[in-house]
């Protein structure tokens, strides 16, 4: 009896761990159930005070994978879209191609060595009165041997390892919100090199299908998690004797009566490689909203003398 008594709780241990391992579906269930109810509480803790609407461009995908698939960028594109206006709706998610989308969603500046230019994307961004744009690029593809159970039961596996890297810049400072690489691994149907035969140029449907099914959803959890900590700011787009024009409109929550401090556009300092960011200046005056329409605020001025179009603005919460 004692000799069974000692053996349960290995057995048991052991039958867990085969659980988790094969994937068992009431373990995965119950782990995913906590990991977004997790999201839910870390939004709330991490959320902005000023409960104001952002907006986020997401560029059109981009597959640097070496593997050919057709309509890969839009269909993607449009699926991590589709997910972000699903997970959230405390943002407003701008798509290549929508009314008014601006030419940077499609078509990155770039330096003159070819890498993103996150100061020219902060400035474009400003002007089409988005407060981040979103870059998901499928950056590898590639086969991975992995050895799985336990001990004497240890079997070799086919897998496809896919890297999805993730870039959020700010409009405010041109730093990045988020920079993170999503590494999914597959258990392949079939490998992309098979011994004799030439390699596969084509992506294939199982890596796509995992890719929706998987890795676009994380992608939008974590884009949504990073931004619901980020507060709102705008922009002022014109300056007149009648007052301001803001880039940005009712859709964000604003309406006649709120005040909002102004800030003086800040100074360029240059990081490391030449990378040149925008340091966040001082204060520099109050403007209150008068009108509040789609995609158009005008306020009139209560403070301030150097008011200028490119001033941010953030909501007056004290």
């Amino acid at each position: 009896m004692g000799r069974c008594l000692r053996q349960g709780p290995i057995l048991s241990a052991i039958l867990v761990w085969f659980a988790v391992l094969t994937g068992c579906s009431t373990l995965q269930r119950t782990y995913h159930a906590v990991m977004e109810g997790g999201h839910e509480v870390l939004r709330w803790h991490k959320s902005a005070d000023d409960d104001l609407i952002k907006k986020v461009g997401v560029h059109r995908v981009n597959n640097w994978s070496g593997y050919a698939a057709a309509d890969f960028e839009a269909v993607q594109t449009r699926h991590l879209v589709e997910l972000l206006q699903a997970e959230t709706d405390d943002l407003i998610i701008i798509a290549p191609g929508t009314p008014g989308a601006p030419d940077l969603l499609t078509r990155l500046p770039r330096t003159p060595e070819n890498a993103i230019d996150n100061f020219q994307v902060a400035l474009e961004a400003r002007r089409a009165g988005l407060n981040a744009v979103a870059v998901a690029s499928l950056i590898d593809v590639r086969d991975q041997r992995q050895e799985k159970g336990l001990w004497w039961f240890k079997d070799v596996y086919d897998e496809i390892e896919v890297t999805i890297n993730v870039e959020v810049y700010d409009s405010q400072t041109a730093a990045k919100i988020l920079d993170e690489r999503f590494i999914h691994r597959i258990e392949a149907d079939m490998p992309l090199a098979m011994p004799g035969q030439p390699p596969a140029t084509a992506l294939p449907l199982q890596v796509i299908e995992e890719i929706e099914e998987n890795v676009w959803p994380a992608v939008a959890r974590r884009i949504v998690d990073e931004m619901v900590a980020v507060p709102w700011v705008g922009f002022i787009q014109a300056v007149s004797s009648a007052g301001v024009t803001l880039n940005a409109g009712s859709e964000t929550g604003l309406e006649v009566g709120d005040v909002l401090d102004v800030f003086d556009n800040g100074r360029e300092i240059e990081g490391v490689g030449g990378a040149r960011f925008l340091v966040p200046g001082a204060k520099i005056g109050e403007i209150e909203v008068a009108a509040a329409s789609p995609g158009r605020i005008e306020a009139r001025i209560l403070s301030g003398e150097q008011i200028a179009p490119g001033a941010p603005v953030t909501l007056k919460t004290d």
